[in-house]
C-alpha cells in the first residue's frame, strides 16, 4: 500500500468513525452472549493513548471495579514490561497507600488480578509472527490453549505486546485477532502498537509507523480496545509531539530527551515524583525501565504507561473515561491532518 493510499485509508476510517458516533449506534452489532457470565459490562472498546495519563481522574469506584470484575493474561518479553514496571512504582508510592496494587498469582482479593507473562507458548508478537502447524500464528495457538482449559475460565482480559514490531506483518495480526475475538466472545482482547526506533512518520510498508497507523485504523473502524504504547510515548504530558523527530524508545529525540527536558522543568508534579522520588518520604522512584532507564529521567515512560494502564482497566471495568468520546489515537490525527492539508 502506498503512503497516500494508507492516509486515504485511514481519513476513510475517520469518517466512518464519526458517522458510528453520530449515530449512536456501534459498527459491529455485539453478540447477546458477550460477557453474559464474566460480570463485565457490554462496551465498546477505546483508545489508551497519551491522553490516559491522568491517574487522578480515575474514580476510585472504577479502580474498585476494576479489581473485583477483571482477570487478566498478559504476555509481553522486555519492552512490554515497561507497563509492569510502571505499575510497581505506583504499587510502592507511599501516597497512593494500596490503591494501586496488583497481585500476579490473583490470590489477593484486595488487588488486581493480573497474570503477568501469564500466557505460556509463545514470548510476544514479534516472535510469533510466523505460521505455525495450526494455520495460524503462535500466539493465537497459545492463546488457545490457554483459554481453552476450564482452570483459566476466569480470565475475561487478555492482553499481548510487541517487541519491536517493525517489518513485522500487522495485517496479519489484525487478522488473528480478529479470530480470537470471533471465538471467545466473553474475553476483551486488548490492540496492541509498537514502540519507537528512530524512524519517525516513515510509511514504508510494514515500517513501525506504517504498522502502528494500521492497527489504530482497525480498531477505529471496529471499536476494538487499543492500547497505544507508540501513542504514550510520543507525547510529554503537556502535549507536545516528538514521534517525528527521530524518537527511540529512551525517548531520546533529535533535539535531546524529552523525559529529562520535562521533568527538569516540572519538579513536583506527579509523573516526576513517581520518576525520581526526590523528597517522597521511604520511596526512592521508578528505575530498570526496560530500554529507557538512561537517562535515569526516561524511566518517566514506564511511569505513563502504568498510569495508562490502570485507565485501561478501569474502562474495561465500566468506566466511561469521564464521558470522553470514543476517538482514535493523536498520532493519528496528525495524520489526517497532515493527509488533508496534501
Amino acid at each position: 500500500m502506498t503512503d497516500s493510499g494508507l492516509r486515504l485509508r485511514i481519513l476513510g476510517v475517520w469518517a466512518l468513525a464519526l458517522l458510528v458516533l453520530v449515530a449512536g449506534c456501534s459498527s459491529v452489532d455485539p453478540d447477546p452472549q458477550d460477557n453474559v457470565d464474566d460480570g463485565l459490562p457490554i462496551t465498546r472498546g477505546s483508545v489508551i493513548d497519551h491522553y490516559a495519563t491522568d491517574l487522578m481522574s480515575i474514580p476510585p469506584s472504577a479502580l474498585e471495579d476494576a479489581v473485583a470484575g477483571l482477570h487478566i493474561a498478559y504476555q509481553h518479553t522486555s519492552h512490554g514490561s515497561q507497563l509492569i514496571n510502571g505499575m510497581n512504582c505506583l504499587e510502592r508510592y507511599p501516597v497512593f497507600a494500596d490503591r494501586f496494587a496488583w497481585s500476579d498469582s490473583g490470590n489477593d482479593s484486595t488487588a488486581l488480578d493480573l497474570d503477568d507473562n501469564g500466557i505460556p507458548g509463545c514470548p510476544d508478537l514479534s516472535q510469533g509472527d510466523e505460521i505455525d502447524e495450526h494455520g495460524v500464528t503462535p500466539w493465537v495457538t497459545a492463546t488457545r490453549a490457554l483459554l481453552d482449559n476450564p482452570d483459566n475460565a476466569h480470565i475475561n482480559v487478555v492482553m499481548w505486546s510487541w517487541c519491536s514490531i517493525n517489518g513485522h506483518d500487522a495485517q496479519r495480526y489484525l487478522d488473528h485477532m480478529e479470530l480470537l475475538i470471533a471465538e471467545y466472545p466473553r474475553v476483551h482482547f486488548v490492540f496492541m502498537t509498537g514502540h519507537a526506533q528512530g524512524q519517525g512518520e516513515d510509511l514504508t510498508e510494514n515500517s513501525v509507523h506504517y504498522n502502528n497507523q494500521l492497527i489504530r485504523a482497525h480498531c477505529a473502524e471496529h471499536e476494538r480496545w487499543l492500547f497505544d504504547f507508540a501513542d504514550i510515548e510520543a507525547y510529554d504530558p503537556d502535549g507536545i509531539y516528538y514521534w517525528d523527530r527521530a524518537m527511540r524508545d529512551n525517548l531520546d529525540y533529535d533535539g535531546g530527551n524529552w523525559a529529562r527536558e520535562w521533568c527538569a522543568s516540572n519538579p513536583g508534579a506527579l509523573p516526576v515524583l513517581l520518576t525520581t522520588g526526590e523528597g517522597v518520604a521511604n520511596y526512592d522512584g521508578c528505575s530498570g525501565c526496560a530500554h529507557s532507564s538512561s537517562p535515569e529521567e526516561a524511566n518517566l515512560n514506564c511511569v505513563l504507561k502504568g498510569m495508562a494502564a490502570w485507565n485501561l482497566f478501569a474502562r474495561l471495568a465500566g468506566w466511561d473515561g469521564g464521558a470522553q468520546p470514543i476517538r482514535t489515537s493523536s498520532v493519528s490525527q496528525r495524520c489526517r491532518e497532515r493527509a488533508t492539508a496534501e
